[in-house]
């Protein structure tokens, strides 16, 4: 039952065993996460064919993911120019946006700039259009997309977005949103056609505590009024605080990549689960790192850093009800999942 396990504990040391090499690598780490996480290190394949396509059971470049509270994935199709939604196991997927030609129009996504989504409990799908410059909301069974942010032109005024990547929407339909190129999160009330900068300075990218360079990934912690943003050309995941003028780093060291067990290199997509332990998608080192509860040190739970038949050009992280993991493989044509055991 050993084989091929990560197991994260709550003790001073964690093992990785592969009995069938009878190796076993002992790293230590703090005494910070709950007792008792286990991942299979080998990943399956979830959804896609491991080639790239256009068929029902195919995807080209997935850049993103969400799973809703049965277990369901709505997957960015970025290539297809289109999103998908997979019923739990299903071996094909369902066309819910986009029409599978790029383009700008409402009823369109762009060429290969679909980035992060998310689906409210309505079932509505929430895009980042990041090429059209864009976040377009498509209710449950529609067949054209509703602009909620930007203008469809890049640019730093507050009425637009540059480049939108992580989103978010909370419980009362704000939307967050990072822009890329903006260097800043900005947050839209639901009839609003102006955006509050929420973290960040606009169209100032550094490395110091009050600025962000090149945000991606998001998510919102609503309870406690924290946004965590992968904070993609500094190498680190910051924590912000709502009202905050800085931010404080939870991964990753400022300005230096690495792939050391406490560095990243170029991070895309975070999740948090219940505990608030952090996953992280860290995409120039083609990993998922795990990192428990104030914990600095990260520890590999998929990928060893080398693209190909492990990951593969991974943008996203996300988990389901049970913590399995699972990562959509931009250069792989796929969505691979890693079991929680």
């Amino acid at each position: 039952m050993f084989d091929n396990m990560i197991c994260v504990a709550k003790f001073d040391t964690y093992i990785i065993i592969n009995s069938k090499a009878s190796t076993f690598i002992e790293i230590h780490l703090e005494k910070a996460c709950y007792n008792g996480t286990y991942w299979n290190v080998t990943g399956v394949t979830y959804a896609g064919t491991g080639t790239n396509g256009n068929a029902w059971n195919q995807l080209y470049a997935p850049s993103a993911l969400f799973i809703d509270s049965d277990d369901n994935m709505y997957i960015s199709d970025s290539g297809n120019f289109r999103i998908m939604y997979y019923l739990l196991n299903a071996a094909s997927g369902t066309l819910v946006a986009g029409t599978g030609v790029g383009g700008t129009a409402l009823n369109q996504l762009a060429v290969a700039g679909i980035r992060y989504l998310y689906v409210d409990v309505n079932q509505s799908i929430y895009i980042n259009d990041a090429y059209n410059n864009r976040i377009v909301r498509w209710a449950s069974g529609g067949s054209t997309g509703v602009l909620k942010a930007g203008t469809g032109t890049g640019g730093s005024a507050l009425t637009q977005v540059n480049y939108p990547y992580g989103i978010w929407v909370d419980s009362t339909s704000n939307i967050f949103v990072t822009e890329l190129s903006n260097h800043r999160v900005t947050k839209w009330a639901p009839s609003s056609s102006t955006g509050v900068v929420v973290a960040g300075v606009s169209g100032s990218s550094g490395l110091t505590t009050n600025l962000l360079f090149s945000p991606a990934g998001l998510y919102y912690d609503e309870a406690n009024q924290d946004l965590y943003i992968a904070n993609n050309g500094a190498s680190t995941v910051v924590k912000w605080t709502a009202g905050a003028s800085n931010g404080t780093i939870v991964a990753g060291v400022s300005g230096s990549t690495g792939s050391s067990a406490n560095k990243l290199n170029g991070p895309t997509g975070i999740t948090l689960d219940q505990w608030k332990n952090l996953y992280v998608n860290d995409r120039g080192n083609n990993r998922i790192q795990f990192f428990c509860h104030g914990s600095l040190t990260g520890v590999t739970i998929a990928g060893n850093g080398t693209g190909g038949t492990l990951l593969s050009g991974p943008y996203d992280v996300k988990l389901d009800s049970k913590q399995n993991v699972y990562v959509p493989e931009y250069g792989g044509g796929r969505v691979t999942k890693f079991a929680k055991l």
